[in-house]
């Protein structure tokens, strides 16, 4: 009772979203928001909200000052409707995080994690090639990235996170020196010393090695490694 004195209810809340984003456009101009609605109640004369996606200006002109690399993440909304959020995140050369667009969806699923990405490609991303995507195994991700996306050769790359290839890794296997070994192959720029530490976990799984590692380079491009982007 006393939250919903001071904040109002998860109804009222919902409700007053598309005025939030409209102020979030209004004051800051050049702010992209886009819905996608599901249904139309004609009783009501209300739609019920699938997605929606914002990205603030400063963010996206800030994008072209970073590095070729997006990360992206889900994480939980813990409120009555249960949705999820996604985020988009770059990185600039001083190694500071700046957020570049978010979306609130129902659920993590290749539907939704398409729709975001075909909007960050659109109103962030805007034709600038070579971008690399960096994500956890999330299988919406993964279909969602392979259908058409633009991180996928010539225009750009898809790779996963060292931290959660390291995480799954030693959920599999339960060994603390085999998941510091993983970290250590994936984080190693020299292949002779990335060969050497392979030779001692090779024997353990087979590993996908373009997927998620340093030295797999294209057209010059290093990649990065990432926390959760919910972490950001």
């Amino acid at each position: 009772m006393a939250r919903e004195i001071v904040y109002g209810t998860w109804e009222s809340s919902v409700q007053k979203l598309p005025k939030y984003m409209g102020a979030l456009k209004k004051y800051n101009p050049g702010t992209i928001v886009e819905w996608e609605h599901k249904a139309f109640q004609p009783s009501t004369g209300a739609h019920v909200i699938g997605y929606v996606f914002w990205a603030f200006a400063p963010c996206i002109e800030g994008f072209q000052f970073c590095r070729n690399v997006i990360s992206v993440d889900g994480t939980h909304l813990y409120t009555k409707y249960r949705h999820k959020m996604l985020i988009a995140a770059a990185m600039d050369g001083n190694q500071q995080v700046l957020p570049l667009a978010f979306a609130i969806v129902d659920d993590e699923s290749t539907s939704s994690w398409k729709w975001f990405l075909t909007l960050l490609s659109r109103h962030v991303i805007r034709g600038r090639r070579g971008v690399c995507l960096i994500s956890d195994r999330h299988p919406g991700i993964i279909k969602a990235v392979r259908e058409g996306s633009d991180f996928v050769s010539p225009h750009g790359a898809h790779r996963y996170c060292l931290r959660h290839v390291c995480s799954n890794f030693n959920t599999h296997y339960k060994n603390v020196i085999l998941k510091d070994l993983c970290w250590r192959a994936g984080s190693e720029y020299q292949i002779r010393k990335f060969n050497r530490i392979m030779e001692e976990i090779k024997s353990q799984m087979l590993l996908r090695l373009n997927s998620w590692t340093r030295l797999t380079r294209k057209n010059g491009q290093l990649l990065m490694m990432v926390d959760g982007a919910q972490e950001f």
